[in-house]
């Protein structure tokens, strides 16, 4: 039965996976999107394997992951004696699967994901199946899990939220629900009403998790709030991520910044690296007794600055933490006095260098 984590627990299972995989966890900033053409051509080839693959592949490619997967797909309704064990054991029999997935590790550097479509399953409910399997196997290659077993499958459930893949779960963990057995009596009628579940979590546990997520990835909610289809759902998250908004506007200002520092950190190398070239052809083609003394003491310090690589040195620090928007303040006034040095040293080559020509 699925259970509903209090954000608490989600928090928990987030700040887990963010301490415990990369700094950059995806190959692709923000939540996954699935392309039309991929999942048109699964409706269109009735589940073929081969258009699941193509998903699978699609997702670890977002994830990082290149390596292909292999994507083993059985469908009760047609091949109905196929049984599967808790331990990921297949064996012929009456009866049908109780496991809709399973991930495998079969020796060194193999993995498969088997999907077990039921009679009632549609598509949302074989991508939520696929997304969980394929998030064992993004913790496997990065080697983290939690020893206790359903812990480790809630982990997993949480993981999907935290890679941008959770909305698949949000779909296709609804409960599936159909009548039969129709009776009607003299004082009554009505059918019987049949629930399957899917899920470790409940979607709302899930739709908690890419909220709390959203924030911790820092992710635009406008993506977020368009990521789900439901207009209840839309909703809902737009309400919840009002108070981020503002806290991401404030984010998005300052990687604006960071992107417009670096952008005039690299002009202002381009532009030092020009003017070591021409301090060189100074001695070239400048007559040295021209050179007043004042301009002379100029020359010197320049000279000392490219030798000892100072600015050089700074430029390149620069960049190198730019990244860091706490620290874009300190970059900006830094990027100022840069920008005095390398024009005055420009004007100072200018000078000699304009005046040869004529």
């Amino acid at each position: 039965m699925s259970i509903d984590l209090s954000n608490k627990e989600i928090k928990s299972s987030l700040e887990f996976l963010k301490e415990n995989l990369p700094p950059k966890p995806t190959a692709v900033d923000g939540l996954y999107q699935l392309p039309k053409n991929l999942s048109d051509d699964v409706i269109k080839t009735n589940f073929s394997q081969d258009s699941l693959q193509k998903i699978s592949d699609h997702i670890g490619y977002f994830l990082g992951i290149l390596k292909s997967v292999k994507v083993n797909f059985v469908e009760e309704a047609i091949d109905p004696k196929w049984i599967a064990s808790d331990a990921g054991i297949f064996a012929q029999g009456g009866g049908a699967s109780s496991t809709p997935g399973i991930y495998k590790v079969i020796g060194y550097d193999h993995s498969e994901i088997i999907l077990i479509k039921k009679y009632r399953y549609r598509l949302q409910n074989l991508l939520a199946i696929l997304a969980h399997e394929y998030t064992h196997h993004y913790l496997h290659e990065h080697k983290v899990k939690k020893d206790d077993v359903s812990e480790n499958e809630i982990l997993t459930e949480i993981a999907t939220a935290f890679l941008g893949i959770g909305q698949f779960l949000v779909e296709g963990y609804r409960p599936i629900t159909w009548t039969s057995d129709y009776y009607n009596y003299v004082f009554m009628s009505g059918s019987t009403v049949h629930t399957m579940s899917l899920g470790y979590v409940t979607p709302n546990t899930i739709k908690k998790a890419i909220i709390l997520a959203t924030e911790l990835r820092q992710w635009n909610p406008k993506e977020v709030v368009k990521s789900f289809k439901s207009l209840f759902d839309k909703l809902s998250v737009y309400i919840k991520l009002i108070p981020y908004r503002s806290e991401f506007r404030k984010i998005e200002k300052q990687k604006r910044e960071v992107i417009i520092i670096k952008e005039d950190l690299m002009k202002i190398k381009e532009k030092y690296e020009n003017i070591c070239l021409e301090f060189n052809e100074i001695f070239k083609k400048v007559n040295l007794s021209s050179i007043s003394k004042k301009d002379g003491t100029k020359f010197v310090i320049l000279a000392n600055e490219i030798l000892k690589g100072n600015i050089k040195n700074k430029i390149d620090n620069f960049l190198k933490i730019s990244k860091d928007v706490n620290k874009s303040g300190y970059i900006k006034n830094q990027k100022n006095q840069l920008i005095d040095n390398v024009i005055k040293w420009q004007r100072l080559l200018d000078k000699y260098l304009n005046a040869n020509k004529k």
